[in-house]
């Protein structure tokens, strides 16, 4: 239920929290939270504010709801000792706004990274590397007993280093979830017990569309998600949003790598499974799943750096599936067979005028497939056919899984509302706070 008060904006810049943080400025806004950065006065070092707004929209069991999230992302922080998990400080509250004073980060996420780029994918090897730290972070959590439930390039901060190459940190546990002892994925047909659940579409699992029950299969699903999209260069799956976004997720083929005319050899049926529809077909944990991929990772890097390294063209917005240009030594696909002119033909003969009129919009409206501009090469004499495909390493599998007869879905209605940040503004120049989630959050209610 929606409260009638309008939200506080600034209401923390100046003030100065338990006696020990002044807040200095707001760096960073998403839907549910506020990021402000603050200095602790005995210290002197910036500590990262982030204050529950969520609170100014809701009442009664949806308020409730959203403040219980909060207290319990920073218990479930505070509990939690990783290297690669941001730390929180301190907890308390503002009037009857709850904030947590967390770690300062200096770096950029790893969003900012992937769309710096330019549609330019990582190797096999590289994405591995890039990526072992939040593996790392949330097999911890996993063992523990935590699923994080929102693992995005957003909430996945590449932090300087003193010495040595940025590594990645996990942040924003606001969705987190603790999970029971020795939790089963089943089906994927059990509904979940949440009140409230949040997701953000593009690297959401079917059970997170669903409304069904969620756990570490679905931190694995949405890594693997981030893994494919450091590998072709652009999300998983494209440009869907909307409708399109939600049919996508639940459906079938998966948007594994080959997808996107990217070869990574054995690591395709691992991520293919890793993606799969039903939790108890997935890799149980962050663990197991880095486990498949680092025991085929020369494989992979094998199969990539034997395929025509390509950058990635703009993808259909509703299927994931885009053409590649592999430059000059790769032969050309040929166009899909149009049925245009046996259409044509029959609404000639049939005399149809006002059908005819509107195939001719429909086909005027049809997308022109984008070639995307081949990275620069040498000239190279042309390629010899292609050898027939080497035989794929199969991945270790995984321990078998209880059979479960998945149930008739729910009948109950699911409402799916997109928030958008009423404003987000991030300054540049503040270093890179640990922020509230910044991109729309799907809200299921």
């Amino acid at each position: 239920m929606l409260s009638d008060r309008p939200p506080e904006r600034d209401s923390l810049t100046g003030e100065t929290l338990l006696g020990r943080y002044s807040v200095e400025e707001r760096v960073a806004e998403g839907g549910f939270a506020v990021v402000y950065r603050a200095r602790h006065l005995e210290l002197g070092v910036p500590v990262a504010v982030k204050v529950l707004t969520a609170v100014d929209r809701y009442a009664g069991e949806a308020r409730a709801s959203h403040l219980a999230l909060f207290r319990q992302e920073a218990r479930t922080l505070a509990a939690l000792n990783h290297p690669a998990l941001v730390r929180v400080l301190d907890f308390g509250t503002h009037g009857d706004r709850p904030w947590m004073a967390m770690e300062w980060l200096d770096g950029a996420t790893l969003e900012d990274d992937l769309r710096g780029r330019a549609g330019v994918g990582r190797s096999p090897r590289e994405a591995l590397d890039l990526l072992r730290p939040a593996f790392d972070a949330l097999a911890y959590a996993h063992e523990a007993g935590v699923s994080h439930r929102d693992i995005k390039p957003s909430n996945l901060m590449r932090v300087k280093a003193p010495r040595g190459a940025p590594a990645l940190r996990v942040i924003d546990f606001g969705v987190a979830k603790i999970d029971e002892a020795e939790p089963d994925a089943g089906s994927g047909s059990t509904r979940t017990a949440s009140p409230v659940g949040a997701f953000t579409a593009s690297y959401a699992a079917p059970e997170q569309v669903g409304r069904t029950r969620t756990g570490p299969w679905t931190d694995v699903h949405a890594l693997a998600l981030v893994l494919v999209e450091a590998l072709v260069g652009a999300r998983a799956y494209g440009d869907a949003s909307g409708a399109d976004l939600v049919e996508a997720v639940l459906r079938e083929p998966r948007p594994t790598p080959a997808r996107w005319g990217v070869d990574v050899g054995p690591w395709e049926p691992v991520l293919a499974r890793a993606l799969a529809r039903l939790p108890a077909a997935r890799p149980a944990t962050a663990a197991a799943l880095w486990t498949e991929l680092a025991s085929s990772v020369d494989e992979a890097q094998a199969a990539w750096a034997a395929s025509p390294r390509s950058r990635v063209a703009p993808v259909d917005a509703s299927s994931a599936v885009t053409r590649v240009d592999a430059g000059p030594t790769a032969p050309a696909s040929p166009p899909p067979r149009s049925r245009a002119p046996l259409l044509a033909t029959a609404l000639a003969v049939a005399g149809l005028a006002a059908v005819a009129g509107r195939w001719s919009t429909a086909r005027a409206a049809q997308p022109v497939p984008a070639v995307a501009t081949p990275i620069a090469s040498p000239p190279s004499p042309p390629s010899p056919p292609s050898p027939p495909p080497a035989p794929v390493v199969a991945a270790a599998p995984l321990p078998a899984a209880p059979i479960v007869r998945p149930r008739s879905p729910s009948s109950r209605p699911v409402r799916l509302a997109v928030r958008r940040p009423a404003r987000v503004d991030v300054r540049p120049d503040a270093g890179a706070a640990v922020a509230a989630a910044v991109e729309p959050t799907v809200v299921v209610e």
